[in-house]
């Protein structure tokens, strides 16, 4: 009796867990300088290499984004791309988080920030990105230290004064932000080599469509 009532209860704590969280899997491609979707939404994976596991929450919000090889987060990528990305959501911020193997990316190993958090005004704009850095000083003197926190500062705004605003590695998730794709006020769409491939052009197309 102990035993069916054991199988019950994991049955139920899964179905529990599995109904706040929905998983996507979609076939990408490493390619010289970054991560390139192939197909999304597999619903058979055997014998696909490269798969990103897109975690989304019961809002269809991307919450999480893990570039795998063989079943396990990919190794060495170049030192600016995350082999994994985290999102949470605060009011009106989107909170991105970088990572290689479960550790922050530091800026000194490719002068890359490591978190950023997206303001969004109360149409759903963009209205500025707040940057962070974190550094490995531990074979660094003083004075190279000092270099390093001007070349990628701890921590710096940016606002559409000076550039469009998007969420990096939106471009890589199916759901985005339950479909939207949040960017900059008056921001255009750039049809070039990167922003222009498929199947990433269409879904974010339809994600600035849904804004």
């Amino acid at each position: 009796m102990r035993k069916i009532q054991l199988i019950v209860f994991l049955i139920f704590t899964t179905n529990f867990v599995l109904g706040q969280n929905k998983i996507l899997f979609h076939q990408y491609s490493p390619t010289a300088s970054s991560w390139d979707i192939v197909k999304w939404n597999l619903k058979d994976t055997t014998g696909v290499n490269f798969i990103l596991k897109e975690i989304v929450d019961k809002q269809g919000r991307v919450k999480e984004l893990d570039f795998l090889e063989k079943g396990k987060l990919i190794k060495d990528p170049l030192c600016y791309l995350a082999n994994k990305v985290t999102y949470k959501y605060k009011n009106n911020e989107i909170i991105e988080t970088l990572y290689q193997n479960d550790h922050p990316i530091l800026a000194t190993d490719c002068e890359m920030n490591y978190k950023r958090i997206y303001h969004l005004d109360k149409e759903k704009n963009i209205d500025k990105i707040e940057y962070f850095s974190k550094y490995d000083f531990s074979q660094i003197d003083s004075t190279e230290i000092k270099q390093w926190k001007e070349w990628v500062p701890e921590y710096k705004v940016v606002t559409p004064d000076s550039t469009q605003l998007e969420i990096e590695y939106y471009y890589h998730s199916f759901s985005k932000m339950n479909g939207a794709y949040p960017v900059s006020k008056n921001y255009k769409f750039i049809d070039d080599y990167y922003y222009g491939d498929q199947p990433e052009k269409e879904s974010v197309l339809k994600g600035l469509q849904k804004n």
